[in-house]
């Protein structure tokens, strides 16, 4: 999974876009701290329905730090910032391109994950890991 990941990660992008639509929306979210409930309680749906993404585990330790009350609002804000982008509908490629159409996201989540992987810890990815065996074993 981790090769999945490294190889969309060196796909081409715009870095400036990338770049600005995660501070974009990590401002929205520090100005709007009351809109990252909403993040929270749509991702769940979303990653069930997006299938087996390669990066389900990155994204979703990234939600269980944005859970995490000892994880510091400004890390909140970054990590909503990618989830909504995860969650949105319309992004720079849509999600239903077979084979590409999370590629944007992972983009936008790698980007964040650099920013703040000090804050996302191995509980988080041991929830994470948790939650996703149980979704493989209910499907």
């Amino acid at each position: 999974m981790v090769a999945k990941v490294w190889m969309f990660s060196r796909m081409k992008f715009s870095d400036r876009a990338i770049k600005a639509t995660v501070k974009a929306a990590t401002d929205f979210f520090t100005k709007n701290p009351e809109k990252i409930q909403g993040v929270l309680d749509a991702f769940p749906k979303k990653l069930s329905a997006a299938g087996k993404i390669p990066f389900a585990e990155q994204i979703t330790a990234a939600y269980y730090a944005l859970r995490d009350p000892k994880t510091p609002f400004k890390v909140k804000a970054t990590l909503a910032a990618a989830l909504a982008y995860f969650i949105m509908p319309a992004d720079l490629i849509p999600d239903v391109i077979a084979g590409f159409g999370f590629s944007d996201d992972i983009a936008v989540l790698l980007l964040v994950l650099n920013r703040v992987s000090s804050s996302i810890n191995e509980s988080h990815y041991e929830l994470a890991r948790r939650r996703l065996q149980g979704e493989e074993e209910s499907s």
